[in-house]
């Protein structure tokens, strides 16, 4: 397996159409997680015409004209979430909001049923952990429970569609085309490691981030959206919690600097080594990717970055870091760099 990092390398081989992103490109190596056939086939592990057919009909449900919906859901959601929170005394804030409020944001906009979304947080939270217990039973009876919950959506929204990614992706069409079933659950499933896991790790590291910073100019902006939402995009390149990009695996014998790889062997980008290199010189990050297999829901991610520093902070305007919280401890965890812990003290 090849590590590549610095800005330029980094970004000419997301850019490549060389880098293969499908393991059947693959040669020997490292070929990325076993999933079941319904869910393995996502985006995420897509290239060449089929990557640009799946994507192209998946991406309407998150363009400029949908995003104003779906940021009242998160705006919404936010709200809810923080009134359950207790008024004073301290709190573990991954436990009590980095997890639970992209969960609940991606269910919503999905479509899933009010009644089905704490089973859905419950699947979600064990599926991007590094399980030690026999040949990972945890991880997969949480893909399994999530497979089914998805599919009953997907089946749900057949005979009910509403305005939610879901119904969104089942109407969509190209001339004839459309998406088949396995291309909409994989989607869902692409959604959802997009949604929860990293956008878990982006808020944690950005509150982190934020609540070490002096009180008073944070709570002094956070009622101004566009110097708040300057403040958010600050703070997401230095979290910039996902280190690598999936694996991807050269159509060709590739040169990097004075290395020669062979066509099909397995190479990993590290996203946080060309976000930190020197030479980037103000261009523009790759916290979520670049290229192709750039995050399509980048701008969403974002307002729930925000929307978690507005509520949080409006309603404790006190809210601190607690002692524990200066040595940071992180999840086992495939996907991200993400704290295990944020404790704080709500200051009331």
């Amino acid at each position: 397996m090849w590590i590549v990092g610095g800005y330029n390398q980094v970004t000419r081989l997301l850019a490549d159409n060389l880098m293969s992103a499908d393991k059947a490109d693959s040669s020997t190596g490292f070929l990325g997680q076993s999933l079941p056939p319904a869910l393995d086939a996502n985006l995420l592990n897509m290239d060449g015409a089929r990557h640009r057919r799946v994507r192209s009909l998946a991406q309407s449900a998150f363009s400029a004209r949908r995003l104003p919906a779906q940021r009242e859901v998160v705006r919404k959601t936010a709200e809810e979430l923080v009134a359950t929170l207790p008024d004073s005394g301290w709190i573990d804030l991954v436990e009590d909001w980095c997890e639970p409020f992209p969960a609940l944001v991606i269910g919503r906009l999905l479509g899933l049923p009010e009644d089905q979304l704490p089973a859905f947080q419950a699947a979600a939270r064990p599926m991007f952990r590094i399980d030690t217990s026999e040949a990972g039973a945890g991880i997969r009876d949480s893909l399994g429970q999530m497979l089914m919950l998805v599919m009953a959506a997907v089946e749900g929204k057949r005979r009910n569609p509403g305005p939610d990614l879901l119904s969104d992706w089942i109407a969509a069409r190209d001339g004839t085309d459309k998406l088949t079933e396995e291309e909409l659950i994989s989607l869902a499933f692409a959604t959802i490691i997009g949604g929860f896991e990293n956008v878990t790790a982006l808020i944690s590291a950005v509150l982190a981030d934020v609540l070490r910073r002096p009180r008073e100019p944070v709570l002094a902006i956070v009622g101004n959206t566009a110097e708040l939402s300057r403040l958010v995009d600050e703070a997401i390149e230095v979290a910039a919690p996902v280190n690598y990009a999936l694996r991807r695996f050269p159509l060709a014998d590739l040169q990097v600097g004075e290395h020669s790889i062979p066509r099909g062997e397995t190479v990993v980008l590290a996203l946080r080594s060309a976000n930190e290199d020197p030479g980037r010189k103000g261009r523009p990050d790759v916290v979520f990717g670049y290229g192709r297999h750039s995050c399509p829901g980048a701008a969403l991610a974002a307002s729930e970055v925000m929307e978690s520093i507005r509520v949080l902070m409006k309603r404790y305007t006190n809210l601190k870091l607690c002692e524990e919280s200066n040595n940071q401890s992180f999840k086992k965890s495939w996907a991200t760099q993400s704290l295990a812990t944020l404790q704080v003290s709500l200051g009331n």
